[in-house]
């Protein structure tokens, strides 16, 4: 969830100076509050230093205090808080605002000798009310919500600004503000909005949001309009556990609160004519997935009127230094209560020292229908989030009637701002950069160079390889891309080459044919995960040597339709020819007397994949696009058809393969991945056309793959596998004192496949011992790991299980990869 944030807390600037005046008033107005939030801090205690004199703030966090004795310095100080002292001129009038930090330590223990605590029954009368207070049992609701995001760079040093590389933009640190009494100066450069209406059924349950509205600074992508409303980045404080940035954290209201917080009853007040009561809750332990801070509940129906709360400091989440929520409800029509305001804010920091940037999100409710008919048209279709086509063609006029809040001044400069960066030259060089990082191509026109990675590689049939790529890009077609590539061995001296088209009949949703030839050297047995033989990395970082590859020289043509998003189909019809290289050996009986031997191998096929992914979401490109996954099990199925006598092909054969994998969460023991696949092939064909089982010759950990088996070690015509990797999330390591500083995360994994190979597959071949069959007993392998090294190196120790005895294999290995996650 989460991807964006926002807007920055507004900082007020304060003007100091010594201007003694002896025996004269000195009179001091101004407002405390949160140095992340912005938020009002009530009650904050206001004092002259080196007098008697002291105020409280109000509910609004404002104060007025004046004196006559000669103190030039005031102090703001409130619980939970680290204190503050400014400098006052003596002898006038003038405002002073206090920006507090939030001491997360604050809190100390509390001994209850007798009788329960009062904080414990106040929790479970709120707990035993959450289904009551819960929106959700509603039998409709609707709203409309207003978003503002906005991200902030912080802590900008000098020699940043002098660096060459943003010479170009010194233009924007004019709009650095320093308004601020006792904060740091930021510089706004991000503003995203959006408007949308939330419509909610209980009977069917569904939920749709309709996006109306969508403006971002510098983009115009509908695709990424969908993570800019109130659905996807929803935080429901009645859940058991709340999801940030992938982290299951534990509620301070959940059913099992008192097992990870310690409670404590502090206050009671009115809040809008409502008596509440004010509960503040600290973690029982370091560094787990907790929360510190206070909420305010109703007396009477024990709902959450209000609540202020942030991720402990020291939580196992990467590159957050900190994170505040805060939520204000208000009951509607004296039936429910509906939240009426948010605000999440996130400061990010690489490192503990340097640049950062803060994120806020700031959200406003309004328009409520409770229990209000709803047409069924509302909720048609799949899709939990509709954009309208209109969505970011809003002009200024409609904005500025329908935004709950007007923006200020600041906040529009950053649309101009950031319109100003987008026609600088040098803009476009570091755009082109990180392409080029990220994707591996280098944009020149109409055309993308790459990828990088391959440019260089060796392998022992081929010798040195070099290859030069490409591909046409969207300022070429919206619709129709091009891509090829051709490269040269120096050992075998041959040129390879691959070259096709695809071409989008539709976009919305995705329809599209194409076409590829290609005539290369390939790796057979290797999972789609796994790097390109032909990349460098893989070249430098193998156990084995590459001598067990393949020379293919195919033709395909195909057509795909998705008919929802997350549901597609793909039609495909392939002519191949495989001649093996290098130690590998096809040779088979080409006739039924077994007396004529062959050692390639001849295909055409027709194949049918069917992908069906439910509430799949995208981020789209003009041709391309990325996959954030789906929060259900994601299903494939492939049908590969074999037609002898077509282009000269040898065999007649049918292939079922299916495929299911999900990731369950199961707080607060991290989360589970799973992979189930089975396949069997129907026909006398050599062991190339079988299930070739994926290994891994790598020192690269491969999450699809057999890490610990080699390629072409089993074969087999119809089989089951099962893979199971768990991420413990630090849920050991975070309990041990030496290690909770590292934040160092665990990690287990199994996996294992069954199958078998038919008689009749097994009497064509020459060699019937060139590979093994898994009729005897499933290969396994488990291995146990650490992530989050350093936030981005992660080892896994693996261990094979069965087959011991096979040779040329490796009973223990290392595995490396680069991963990076919050």
């Amino acid at each position: 969830m989460l991807r964006f944030f926002l807007l920055p807390f507004f900082l007020i600037a304060f003007y100091g100076g010594f201007n003694i005046v002896s025996a004269q008033q000195t009179r001091v107005s101004g407002k405390v509050t949160d140095a992340l939030t912005g938020e009002a801090i009530p009650f904050a205690n206001v004092a002259f230093k080196g007098t008697s004199v002291g105020t409280v703030t109000d509910m609004n966090g404002s104060f007025v205090i004046e004196t006559d004795k000669p103190s030039d310095s005031l102090s703001a100080s409130y619980v939970g808080y680290n204190p503050i002292t400014l400098k006052v001129a003596k002898g006038k009038s003038q405002t002073v605002n206090f920006l507090l930090k939030v001491n997360k330590v604050d809190l100390k223990e509390v001994v209850i000798k007798a009788g329960d605590n009062p904080a414990n029954i106040l929790l479970r009368k709120v707990i035993d009310n959450k289904d009551k207070n819960d929106k959700k049992r509603l039998d409709t609701y609707a709203y409309e919500v207003y978003n503002k995001m906005e991200f902030d760079l912080t802590d900008i040093p000098q020699d940043f600004k002098d660096k060459k590389l943003i010479k170009p933009f010194a233009f924007i640190f004019d709009n650095m503000d320093s308004s601020v009494t006792n904060g740091k100066p930021f510089l706004p450069f991000f503003i995203t909005e959006s408007l949308s209406d939330i419509y909610f059924k209980n009977n069917p349950k569904a939920t749709r949001e309709v996006i109306k509205a969508s403006k971002i600074s510098g983009l115009e992508n509908e695709s990424i309009t969908q993570f800019l409303g109130d659905m996807y980045q929803n935080i429901d404080i009645y859940d058991n556990y709340i999801d940030i940035f992938g982290k299951s954290f534990v509620s301070p209201i959940s059913n099992v609160g008192q097992v990870y917080y310690k409670y404590y009853l502090t206050d009671s007040a009115f809040l809008d004519n409502q008596w509440c009561y004010k509960l503040k809750f600290k973690p029982r332990r370091k560094q787990e997935l907790t929360f510190t801070g206070e909420c305010w509940v109703h007396d009477t129906t024990f709902a959450i009127r209000k609540i202020d709360m942030r991720v402990v400091e020291d939580a196992n989440i990467n590159f957050v230094e900190d994170l505040a929520v805060v939520k204000e409800y208000s009951r509607i029509d004296d039936v429910q209560w509906m939240m009426v305001k948010e605000m999440l804010v996130v400061d990010f920091a690489a490192r503990k020292d340097g640049l950062g940037f803060i994120g806020r999100k700031t959200s406003s409710y309004k328009d409520f229908k409770l229990n209000a008919t709803l047409p069924d048209t509302i909720f048609a279709g799949t899709e939990k989030i509709k954009i309208l086509e209109t969505s970011v063609k809003q002009d200024d006029a409609f904005w500025r009637a329908a935004r709950h809040d007007s923006l200020t001044d600041r906040e529009k400069q950053i649309y101009h701002m950031v319109d100003t960066i987008k026609t600088l030259p040098a803009f476009r060089t570091y755009v082109d950069i990180v392409t080029l990082f990220f994707t591996g191509h280098y944009e020149i026109g109409k055309f993308e160079i790459g990828p990088y990675f391959t440019l260089a590689s060796f392998n022992s049939v081929e010798g040195y390889r070099f290859r030069l790529g490409g591909r046409t890009g969207p300022k070429f077609s919206d619709r129709l891309r091009f891509e090829g590539y051709a490269a040269y061995g120096t050992k075998d001296e041959e040129f390879k080459y691959m070259g096709g088209f695809r071409y989008f009949l539709k976009t919305k949703p995705r329809e599209a044919i194409g076409a590829r030839y290609k005539n290369d050297v390939v790796q057979l047995g290797q999972s789609e995960n796994a790097f390109q033989d032909d990349n460098i990395l893989s070249s430098l970082f193998r156990r084995n040597p590459a001598d067990k590859l393949t020379q293919l020289e195919s033709y395909k043509v195909y057509y795909e339709k998705e008919w929802l998003s997350g549901y597609s189909h793909r039609i495909s019809f392939e002519h191949g020819t495989l001649v093996p290289l290098g130690k590998l050996d096809y040779s088979y009986f080409s006739n039924d007397e077994r007396t004529r031997v062959r050692n390639s191998i001849n295909t055409s096929e027709i194949s049918v994949f069917m992908r069906f992914a439910y509430r799949e979401k995208f981020v789209e490109g003009k041709t391309g696009r990325v996959s954030l996954g789906s929060e259900y099990p994601v299903t494939q199925l492939l049908y590969t058809g074999g037609i002898k006598g077509v282009l000269e092909s040898d065999f007649t054969y049918h292939k079922i393969v299916g495929k299911v994998d999900d990731i369950i969460k199961v707080p607060p023991f991290g989360y589970t991945y799973y992979a189930i696949e089975a396949g069997k092939t129907w026909g006398e064909v050599p062991y190339p056309l079988l299930n070739v089982h994926q290994g891994n010759e790598s020192y690269f950990y491969d999450y699809a793959s057999f890490n610990m088996m080699n390629y072409y070690e089993f074969i087999s015509d119809q089989y089951a596998s099962l893979f199971v990797v768990h991420h413990f999330e630090g849920f050991f390591l975070d309990k041990i004192p030496l290690m909770r500083k590292l934040k160092w995360r665990e990690v287990a994994s199994l996996r294992g496949v069954y199958g078998s190979m038919s008689d009749e597959n097994k009497s064509i071949l020459v060699n019937q011992n060139a590979f093994s069959t898994l009729s005897k007993k499933p290969y396994v392998e488990a291995g146990f790991g650490v992530e989050n090294i350093l936030k981005i190196l992660r080892f896994d120790f693996m261990y094979r299980l069965t087959y011991l005895d096979n040779p040329d294999i490796s009973k223990f290995g290392i595995r490396g990869s680069l991963q990076l996650t919050f």
